[in-house]
């Protein structure tokens, strides 16, 4: 999230090669950053687990989960890591086409597993990481294909502090929102398991997914003019920029009040 907008504003300034350095370096980053968390997320996922609020009656299906769902930890960071680049240049239907890919056949895939060959909730989690898979397939095969302007290059893949550390500085106020969400839901599970068991817990998790709902438009909203912002921020098109601003503003206020209003109803 930090370096896609630091790509456009680069096409917007001309300068393609700094932009695709940018994604090389991202593309490793993900990487990296995969190997880590999957690591974490199969040696330590009991102990995060019963942080987030599993119990004893519900760790068991956690953990069946989680050691099947960690191993696809580097399809999911992909995918959503590099389906920003494919947005951040404008082929916002690509992207849009990176997630369906893998929600269809998640979709699909789900009963199958779960009902048909009884696997139960490791099934949830295998179709979580073969529909996850397929995204990331699409999404480098993009990136590395003609049709992209942008391309993940092989001499672009190393490292380097001054293209990886202004997109990591950028990413941080996200990171930090993300992760302050994240103590917050463990906090909350844990006195909600405390003090209303499993039930309390359970309900609490359907109430998140409601207001995914609500939020995820907005993000949409952030996301499709983040693009057209940092390009003409580089472009030095500052009327655009601020032009788009307001209209994202508009936008998202007349979402919300509108969505405040059938709540209350």
């Amino acid at each position: 999230n930090g370096g896609a907008p630091r790509a456009s504003i680069l096409m917007g300034k001309k300068d393609l090669d700094s932009a695709e350095n940018i994604l090389g370096n991202c593309f490793t980053m993900q990487i990296i950053i995969s190997v880590i968390l999957t690591l974490i997320m199969f040696f330590g996922n009991r102990t995060f687990l019963m942080a987030f609020g599993a119990s004893e009656n519900t760790i068991e299906y956690a953990v069946s989960y989680m050691n099947i769902y960690s191993l696809g930890t580097i399809f999911v960071q992909l995918t959503l890591g590099m389906n920003a680049f494919i947005t951040a240049q404008g082929f916002a239907k690509t992207g849009m086409y990176s997630v369906l890919i893998g929600a269809v056949i998640n979709i699909i895939l789900d009963p199958i597993f779960i009902f048909a060959c009884h696997m139960g909730v490791r099934g949830a989690a295998l179709a979580t990481i073969i529909s996850q898979a397929c995204s990331c397939i699409w999404v480098l095969s993009f990136l590395f294909g003609t049709r992209s302007t942008l391309r993940i290059k092989k001499q672009n893949l190393p490292l380097k502090a001054p293209v990886i550390l202004p997109c990591l500085a950028l990413g941080l106020s996200l990171f930090i929102m993300q992760a302050s969400e994240s103590i917050i839901s463990v906090c909350f599970n844990s006195s909600l398991l405390k003090y209303g068991g499993d039930v309390a817990v359970g309900a609490m998790t359907i109430l998140t997914s409601v207001m995914q709902f609500a939020m995820l438009p907005l993000q949409g909203l952030g996301q499709g003019a983040q693009p057209i912002m940092s390009y003409n921020y580089g472009a030095k098109n500052t009327d655009r920029v601020k032009g788009t601003f307001f209209l994202l503003l508009k936008a998202s206020l007349t979402y919300s009040i509108i969505l405040w209003g059938l709540v209350m109803l």
